[in-house]
């Protein structure tokens, strides 16, 4: 399997995503060791209102980390949903404060995944290394046919098993599938991805993604529409 490497701007990513998987699962323990074993725990206001304002603390952080290099519509979402848990945590009703802290818990780890999303979108392995990123679709792509792995990426067969072997600067649309293909691989089978390429849109005029994929002006929609598939299907 190809040699993971994150490269600096997506190692702020990676270091963000963690940043919140850890201090979710900090606020969590602080929540159970509160609770104890009561079936219907009761939480002291003050430790309640302690809890909201590290809540607090936490969104405004992560608002303020977002690393330049994401792209503007993931920012975008990020933002409208910490602008939302702000407003739940200042306006939490004093009689129900788990709703507006489960409320918190669904948004920050919809920030995650957006994150999560934004690293799964590098495949681990440098993008002007096309050997490495050939090497990436037959290891995610097992059973696909090295003929169909060439379409994917643009080229002939024999294009792909030269840069196989002597590597170079890979062709746009060989970076496009490797990226594709990293964010379908985790929900689809390796079938299933290449019936996602190959499967005609409404989004895309009637056309199917291997139709459009070697226009550069296709990229940003067909890379949404990996994203939209696979939340869908993992939803």
């Amino acid at each position: 399997m190809p040699e993971i490497v994150l490269d600096p701007e997506q190692r702020e990513v990676a270091d963000l995503e963690r940043l919140i998987s850890e201090a979710l699962a900090d606020l969590r323990g602080e929540l159970e060791a509160e609770a104890g074993d009561a079936e219907v725990p009761a939480f002291d206001p003050e430790h309640v209102d302690r809890w909201l304002e590290t809540a607090r603390r936490l969104s405004v952080q992560v608002s303020n980390d977002l690393p330049p290099q994401l792209e503007p519509e993931a920012v975008a979402e990020i933002r409208k949903i910490i602008i939302n848990l702000l407003d739940g945590l200042e306006h939490v009703d004093e009689k129900r404060p788990l709703d507006a802290i489960d409320r918190f818990f669904v948004g920050a780890e919809a920030v995650r995944h957006i994150l999560r999303d934004a690293l799964d979108e590098h495949v681990g392995v440098r993008d002007d290394d096309a050997r490495r990123l050939v090497a990436y679709l037959k290891e995610a792509l097992p059973r696909i046919t090295q003929v169909e792995q060439a379409r994917l990426a643009g080229l002939s067969t024999r294009h792909l098993q030269r840069l196989a072997k002597d590597g170079g600067t890979p062709p746009r649309q060989l970076v496009l599938a490797a990226r594709l293909v990293k964010l379908l691989r985790y929900v689809w089978n390796p079938e299933g991805v290449i019936a996602w390429f190959h499967r005609e849109r409404t989004e895309l005029d009637g056309h199917a993604p291997i139709d459009v994929a070697g226009d550069p002006g296709f990229e940003p929609l067909l890379l949404g529409l990996a994203r939209q598939g696979r939340a869908q299907h993992a939803a």
